[in-house]
């Protein structure tokens, strides 16, 4: 069966996401496709997904959808057949609703629809919000064309609470830059991709909201994951979503472990949440060992501090200063890192990248990583392997280019 993932404003990232949870199956087919200004991943797999709890897990993902057989084969006049008579069936009484991503396509199918006696409503898919307010999922009528393939979506991402999670817990640090909660989702995700077994099927792990219980990833659900700069503890609460029941925040700032701490208890209360333990601790990551036990650590997911906010005057010795003083930082603390994770414990970590101009700067420092005793575990993106992956929204002079390593 294929299905369709539409991918966010970072598709090489939520490709790489998607590929990591998907890791323990041999899939059929996998490429990206393109549809006007958006890009899809398509995947054939005999396995059934659950939609609606897969895309909680995933946070890279706008929404997904499955295949309608073909009823009709040929060329556009069968395309425009097929979708009728899916309209149709579905919708055998009342008006027929619908979206669809092709908007001359669309115009014709409800030209057609019409021509026949049938009551119609075109609503163009503007954003998800358009797909939710009009509950066109539980219609079963957001349809997707794509190379002369129909899709209809069966989930869309929950940016509503991402949204709350995001801009409604009670403390949060705008200074020190905000991580979004769809990025952690995916950095804990792109963390847990090699423990899943190969040949176990796509790991099970829906969120709390879902009342579900992790199984794929239940080796490490009871493991411990730290974040060593845990900010406001925005991967602390994804985390906690996604079933870890063992965690430690850290932080040097005594108000970030407050604030972690605060937005913890607020999370947990929202969402009902009970037998989840969390150790907060004010601590430089530099100094790690002094507060947690040697082998003891099984992931690590964390974005780093990232230097000081920058103005976009700054010239490129200013910025490289800065990248030399933070690659200091950085290796310190992975020295710890080293100490107190278990054997084959995994790191997915975030460290800026400054934009000058057209090009990039970025800490070169795969082989001090090595000589610590790291092994750098390259994210698949298709057919590719990439050591890092850059996430960049346009017009920022700060990108986060994200790793994953693990201690061999």
């Amino acid at each position: 069966m294929n299905f369709l993932f539409q991918l966010g404003h970072q598709p090489l990232i939520s490709t790489a996401e998607i590929q990591a949870v998907f890791s323990s199956l041999k899939l059929k087919n996998i490429k990206t496709l393109k549809q006007n200004s958006n890009q899809y991943l398509l995947i054939e797999t005999n396995k059934k997904l659950d939609s609606a709890k897969l895309i909680k897990q995933l946070g890279g993902t706008i929404k997904i959808a499955t295949e309608i057989p073909p009823l009709i084969k040929g060329g556009e006049g069968g395309l425009l057949t097929h979708l009728q008579e899916y309209l149709i069936t579905n919708c055998p009484t009342g008006k027929i609703e619908y979206s669809l991503n092709d908007q001359r396509l669309a115009l014709e199918l409800k030209k057609a629809l019409k021509t026949n006696g049938y009551s119609v409503r075109y609503i163009e898919p503007k954003n998800t919000a358009t797909i939710l307010y009009n509950k066109l999922v539980e219609k079963k009528s957001d349809l997707t064309v794509i190379n002369k393939q129909i899709f209809v979506t069966t989930a869309l991402q929950p940016f509503e609470e991402m949204a709350e999670r995001d801009y409604q817990r009670p403390d949060s640090d705008d200074l020190s830059g905000m991580l979004p909660p769809k990025l952690a989702k995916i950095m804990i995700n792109l963390a847990l991709s090699p423990f899943y077994q190969e040949g176990a099927g796509l790991p099970d792990m829906p969120s709390r909201q879902a009342g579900g219980v992790a199984e794929g990833a239940g080796v490490i659900k009871n493991k411990i994951l730290l974040d060593p700069f845990c900010g406001s503890g925005t991967i602390l609460n994804e985390a906690t979503l996604m079933n870890f029941n063992n965690l430690i925040a850290a932080d040097i700032s005594e108000k970030a472990v407050v604030d972690s701490e605060k937005n913890f208890l607020w999370l947990k209360e929202k969402y009902n949440l009970k037998n989840i333990g969390c150790q907060f601790i004010i601590s430089d990551a530099t100094q790690l060992t002094k507060k947690i036990k040697n082998n003891s650590v099984t992931l690590i997911v964390t974005e780093t501090y990232l230097g000081k906010p920058l103005t976009g005057r700054e010239n490129k010795n200013q910025l490289e200063k800065q990248l030399t003083e933070l690659k200091s930082l950085y290796l310190k603390a992975c020295q710890e890192f080293y100490k107190i994770l278990e054997p084959q414990g995994v790191i997915v970590i975030a460290i800026p990248k400054f934009k000058i101009g057209n090009d990039w700067l970025a800490i070169n420092w795969e082989k001090d990583l090595k000589k610590i005793g790291f092994e750098i575990m390259p994210f698949r993106v298709e057919t590719q392997n990439f050591a890092s992956l850059l996430y960049h929204r346009p017009n920022q002079h700060l990108g986060r280019e994200i790793y994953r390593f693990k201690k061999s």
